[in-house]
């Protein structure tokens, strides 16, 4: 887009219309708090992928996750705006920052990718979609769950950010990259299992940051390796989710109640 203010307020204007419909959702429907909360994640990935379209600069990008940012704070504390807007990302019983580090990381993976649309749009890819679905599912369908560093996790949950991670991942390098066909699947695969231990690890939403931050870094390595390079990558990536699957099996045990 030409004109960057343009950009600012097309995204500013979505994010009010967001969390306003999703207020008034909250009210109407009295929905789970962390399926509200998860309906925002999604529709701010969705709009964070158009960022290399809408911006040709940073400076757009970092005005944007600095008034956000303040904002999601400010939200967490100020009585007059939760009048407005609680509800939507403070009703969740869980202690998490993870709304905050959202913008934060967008705005860190639009600088460190320097206009790249596919190292951009994969990290927010598997942060919007792979993350969300690790959250809903194990809230959802979690029976298996496992204890992290300070909290439960469900191995249902972390088997389907696996499932959503792979194509996040592999549908854009197969389309949009340079790579070859057996280069995308090494990379798709090896990315996908590494990342899924990443998540299962994050605590008080820092997979917000360490998910694409994380995506970011190995994408960009990797696409710099050749094919057995990239496969002895993948078998290490295997063995340390095989451990990981081995962890959960032992330290597994039927919740309580709802997890994430």
């Amino acid at each position: 887009m030409e004109n960057p203010w343009a950009g600012i307020t097309l995204v500013l204007a979505i994010f009010s219309a967001l969390l306003l419909g999703l207020r008034a959702y909250q009210r109407a429907r009295s929905p789970d708090p962390e399926w509200l909360r998860k309906l925002l994640h999604l529709a701010m990935g969705i709009v964070a992928i158009a960022c290399p379209w809408l911006f040709a600069s940073i400076w757009p990008v970092i005005l944007l996750v600095i008034g956000l940012a303040s904002f999601l704070t400010a939200l967490k504390f100020s009585d007059f705006l939760k009048r407005f807007f609680g509800g939507v990302i403070d009703a969740v019983e869980r202690e998490s920052l993870g709304e905050i580090y959202f913008p934060i990381s967008v705005g860190l993976l639009f600088l460190l990718s320097e206009g790249d649309p596919i190292l951009f749009c994969i990290p927010v890819l598997i942060l919007t979609l792979a993350d969300t679905a690790a959250a809903l599912v194990g809230r959802r369908y979690g029976r298996l769950r496992y204890q992290g560093f300070r909290g439960a996790k469900s191995v249902e949950g972390s088997l389907a950010f696996l499932g959503v991670a792979f194509p996040s991942t592999y549908i854009p390098l197969l389309l949009f990259a340079d790579a070859g066909r057996s280069e995308t699947l090494l990379i798709g695969l090896t990315l996908s299992l590494l990342l899924t231990l990443v998540e299962a690890i994050s605590v008080r939403g820092l997979d917000n940051l360490f998910l694409p931050l994380g995506a970011f870094f190995l994408l960009q390595a990797y696409l710099q390796l050749e094919v057995n390079q990239l496969a002895a990558h993948l078998g290490v990536a295997f063995f340390l989710f095989i451990l990981f699957g081995f962890f959960c099996l032992r330290c597994s045990r039927q919740p309580q109640g709802g997890l994430v």
